[in-house]
């Protein structure tokens, strides 16, 4: 017997979770890509489904929440870190169903390109 399909909420727990434990973004650049610290996006998965604390130039948690989930997902589906199969096995499903959870959850179509990367950056 297979176990269910994991949810949305868990989908986005896991990208963040490999956002800020896995290999695919270096400190020294972290901060440019998310606009976050690492330790920034570890509260919002610390909290996840709720809203963290605000931090430094976010007025609500409910804003360094959507920061730092939009930009999990953009960056582990657009930036070139490099490490794709790496990425599939960390939250279970493919990029391709990791973008329809992100289409999903910023309520848009998903565009895969490189505009679509820059448009959704935070």
């Amino acid at each position: 017997m297979s176990s269910p399909a994991p949810t949305d909420d868990e989908l986005i727990r896991r990208a963040l979770k490999a956002t800020v434990d896995g290999p695919y973004f270096p400190d020294w650049e972290f901060h440019a890509l998310f606009g976050l610290s690492r330790d920034d996006v570890r509260a919002v998965l610390d909290a996840w489904p709720s809203e963290p604390s605000a931090v430094s130039g976010y007025e609500t948690g409910a804003e360094v929440q959507r920061a730092g989930v939009n930009n999990a997902f953009n960056n582990l589906l657009g930036y070139p870190h490099g490490h794709d199969e790496q990425l599939v096995e960390d939250v279970g499903v493919s990029k391709r169903d990791l973008a329809l959870v992100f289409a999903r959850w910023r309520k848009e179509d998903f565009d895969p390109g490189a505009r679509g990367y820059f448009d959704r950056m935070m």
